[in-house]
């Protein structure tokens, strides 16, 4: 932290005060005055008991298949829709990931995945494993492919992984494509390790059009990514990452849509060696390999969310994640009306050109409370932007709160409250 004072509580008022003069329905972060999360949620998933599975999801779906809530159902090794097909899942159904064999859903381009589930009903993917003995990775994850819009060479390229390359292609410029409806879906313990460095996400989302549906889902315990989106256009709404072990939402290969009404919870003492963030936006690989410079980049419009790292234990002094977001090359982004707390920097930048990026407005964060932090940006050009985006017409609050008072209860281990409340001002950082 450059800079880092206590005000005279006249200043102290008024710094607060721009802060509170904000819209509070755009302040508040992931929850306005309805808690979305609230009925169709679990935040100690190891505790659920879940009825022994009753049949067997089949390996290869070639044809339109219902799975009932009348059943419980084993995911085993890696199940393929395929053929056009439409697999559909009714509201309360439980599907549990094989350990044994890395249970893995995958739905191939031109098929369909219908899980609808309800605010009472829920549908839930979750370990194989008893109560007290689920861990991040116990299973693979969900694979969702479409033919939207990427920056791969030719335009189609196909996740590894493992899997069977010839069901796992993804890609083409149907943005406007439509591989289904998730809603109030709940995706445990996933990620299973490929290989030493490489493990599946919870919900991996290649290619996926616009007109796919995605609202009200939670991830937790991931032992990668809980969300990873590979180009495409669909938009993502009311979605928690809860205490995966790498990036909550991970965006790269032109992917371009909109994120809104997001929570990501992260433990300080859990994260990947290569780092860990809440978000990861890129346009392409290190390497650049595969990438068509000639197409389009990634675009993410984020808003309403609320980013907090945080152990309920008290062990907050480590902080895994040392950045709460991390912008690369060629990106353009934009953070609004979000709160951002428990990070030692906000921001991380790794393109050289990020500057141009920001006076050519491509890059936009404002309205949003950043709190506790030591330094808003590192990297390229970081001085520069922080003066840049304190300036009062970008509406950002600053301030060095308990992570407690900022929160209605986010100490409850049961059903944490995330709404935003008004914390005392002690002191005000920039």
């Amino acid at each position: 932290m450059k800079t880092s004072y206590y005000l005279f509580a006249l200043l102290s008022l008024l710094c607060f005060s721009q802060v509170q003069s904000q819209d509070a329905s755009t302040l508040a972060g992931a929850i306005g005055d309805e808690d979305w999360t609230k009925n169709w949620t679990s935040f100690m998933p190891n505790g659920n008991h879940y009825m022994d599975h009753t049949l067997n999801i089949p390996r290869l779906i070639d044809k339109d298949l219902t799975l009932s809530n009348k059943n419980t159902y084993l995911l085993s090794g890696t199940v393929y829709v395929v053929n056009k097909a439409v697999l559909t899942i009714e509201a309360g159904t439980v599907i549990r990931g094989e350990v044994e064999t890395c249970g893995t859903l995958v739905i191939t381009k031109d098929c369909k995945l219908i899980a609808k589930g309800t605010e009472r009903d829920p549908i839930v993917f979750t370990s194989s494993k008893a109560v007290g003995e689920r861990k991040p990775g116990d299973w693979g994850g969900i694979i969702l492919l479409g033919d939207a819009t990427n920056n791969h060479i030719g335009g189609i390229n196909a996740i590894d992984w493992g899997l069977d390359t010839k069901h796992t292609q993804y890609g083409g410029d149907n943005d406007e494509a439509n591989s289904g409806v998730l809603h109030y879906v709940r995706i445990e313990y996933p990620g299973n390790k490929i290989k030493m460095d490489e493990e599946f996400n919870g919900l991996t989302l290649a290619g996926v059009g616009k007109n796919t549906s995605i609202e009200n889902i939670q991830i937790s315990y991931s032992n990668d990514d809980s969300y990873e989106l590979y180009g495409g256009s669909v938009s993502l709404k009311r979605i928690i990452s809860y205490k995966c072990n790498d990036d909550d939402f991970d965006f790269n290969y032109g992917y371009q849509g909109k994120v809104e009404s997001g929570i990501a919870f992260r433990n300080p003492l859990i994260g990947d060696f290569s780092g860990s963030r809440c978000f990861e936006i890129d346009s392409y690989n290190a390497d650049k390999k595969g990438f068509d410079p000639n197409k389009r980049i990634t675009k993410v419009l984020a808003s309403n969310f609320t980013l907090v790292q945080y152990d309920i234990n008290g062990n907050n002094q480590t902080s895994f994640s040392t950045e709460a977001l991390q912008i690369g090359n060629d990106c353009e982004v934009s953070l609004s009306n979000s709160i951002v707390t428990g990070f030692p920097s906000i921001f991380k930048i790794k393109g050289a050109s990020f500057k141009e990026s920001v006076i050519n407005n491509n890059i936009q964060i404002t309205n949003n409370t950043f709190n506790g932090f030591q330094t808003i940006f590192v990297g390229n050009n970081a001085e520069e932007l922080k003066v840049h985006f304190e300036k009062d017409s970008f509406k950002n609050g600053y301030l060095n709160a308990d992570i407690e008072d900022l929160f209605v209860d986010l100490n409850n281990k049961v059903y944490p409250n995330f709404k935003f409340k008004n914390p005392k001002p002690v002191m005000v950082s920039k």
